[in-house]
């Protein structure tokens, strides 16, 4: 019987804490990010964009899962931190519709690529997410 990833921490953390199946799921699925530290980011509308569901539906899950995501790599930068993406935004070539009202905001949330799959494992209302699962 297949595992349920939408209910079982325990089962998330087995495919998160497994380095190999994590690279194989990256180079499998291309998603495409943000250079900063040393590591791919992407932002909250990137990956509404990619699972096919509202930026609000994302906010839901971050807010019911925020310690289980902010332990796989998901962070909200403020200050220099946000200053060093938004100069990494500018660096490199990345699609500006995500990024309209970036100079004006505050602080920002990055998913790293542990996080996003950490988000996919989540989430019940794509199909992108489902595939993903399977």
């Amino acid at each position: 019987m297949a595992k349920d990833l939408t209910v079982s921490l325990v089962d998330r953390q087995n495919i998160l804490n497994n380095p190999y199946a994590v690279e194989e799921i990256k180079k499998s699925i291309g998603v495409k990010g943000i250079e900063y530290n040393g590591r791919i980011v992407v932002i909250k509308e990137q990956v509404a964009d990619f699972f096919e569901v509202t930026p609000r539906t994302i906010d839901n899950y971050i807010a019911q899962n925020e310690k289980e995501l902010k332990n796989n790599g998901y962070e909200v930068l403020r200050g220099s931190s946000l200053n060093e993406l938004k100069l990494a935004i500018k660096e490199q070539y990345v699609n500006e519709i995500y990024f309209v009202n970036i100079k004006k905001t505050p602080q920002l949330g990055v998913f790293d690529f542990r996080a996003f799959l950490n988000l996919a494992m989540l989430i019940t209302e794509s199909e992108k997410a489902k595939v993903l699962k399977n």
